[in-house]
């Protein structure tokens, strides 16, 4: 314990990254939360939370140690949040996640269980909610070897920035060049919790174009996603290794992302180059 507790403080060290202001919990704390969890209404057979049988809605992905405190919480309607926490702290039992205006109160039961609670007046008390399972540990972010300056320059889930990147081929030349509609981008997902993805999709308009059938002036690459099985820095180009991401079976390949002297970036293998831009959740 005390070898495993060492790994995680000099990874804490290497990658630079603080607590965000109010997120009081230990590390410790923070690792019982961290990971992807599914709810269920307490009142509910919650024994099949984490199967393929599971008819749960409800999901939640915490991530502490890249961000300093980042929540996704999905409970099945267009309600979703996504969002950097602005608090996180523990008192009586309860601890309490904030997002903005959005606030979580959970009272854990056991290794990879908790409830959710919440005030009731009749009672006067708290009363259990929802019951949770962790239903994925947190993938090894030692894996990406990327510091906190490296994540905001190439992550679409770090907050901040949030990354993608447009082929220049469907990119105005001059001006804002990140403002077009039909495009295509490639985006890296490298916070976790649970995965680590590169992927290159079609934007909205481009989807609509090309699935109406209506012509398209450039070949267009092939949409997909890929696993990221690792990442770093080498001679100066980032290095990532990854993998078919419906086959996990599949060969892992080794592609770089390199700066060009004219500020775009490119991707020698694919022969394609790009440019940055910035608010990739806003546009996904």
């Amino acid at each position: 314990m005390r070898v495993l507790a060492a790994a995680i403080l000099a990874l804490v060290s290497f990658i630079g990254v603080a607590n965000a202001a109010g997120v009081s919990l230990s590390p410790e704390q923070q690792g019982k939360l961290e990971g992807v969890w599914k709810g269920i209404d307490a009142a509910a057979d919650a024994s099949k939370l984490c199967s393929e049988q599971s008819t749960s809605h409800n999901t939640m992905s915490l991530e502490f140690l890249r961000t300093g405190g980042m929540i996704f919480y999905d409970d099945g309607t267009e309600a979703t949040t996504r969002a950097p926490l602005t608090g996180a702290e523990e008192a009586n039992g309860i601890v309490t996640l904030t997002a903005g205006e959005h606030i979580w109160r959970f009272r854990v039961t056991g290794a990879g269980t908790m409830t959710s609670v919440r005030s009731s007046a009749s009672l006067g008390a708290d009363v259990d909610d929802m019951v949770y399972r962790r239903c994925q540990e947190p993938a090894d972010r030692g894996a990406i070897a990327f510091d906190a300056t490296q994540l905001k320059l190439l992550a679409a889930d770090m907050p901040g920035d949030e990354a993608f990147f447009i082929d220049t081929r469907l990119a105005p030349k001059t001006g804002d060049r990140c403002k077009v509609d039909e495009t295509q981008y490639v985006f890296f997902a490298l916070i976790g919790p649970a995965e680590f993805r590169l992927s290159r999709w079609n934007s909205f308009a481009l989807a609509e174009k090309v699935e109406g059938g209506k012509k398209v002036n450039l070949p267009l690459d092939a949409i997909g996603d890929w696993t990221i099985t690792g990442a770093r820095v080498d001679a100066g180009k980032y290095v990532f290794q990854i993998k078919d991401y419906e086959k996990p079976t599949a060969p892992v390949k080794t592609i770089h992302l390199e700066v060009k002297a004219n500020g775009e970036f490119s991707i020698p293998e694919w022969k394609r180059s790009y440019v940055r831009c910035t608010g990739f959740q806003s546009r996904s």
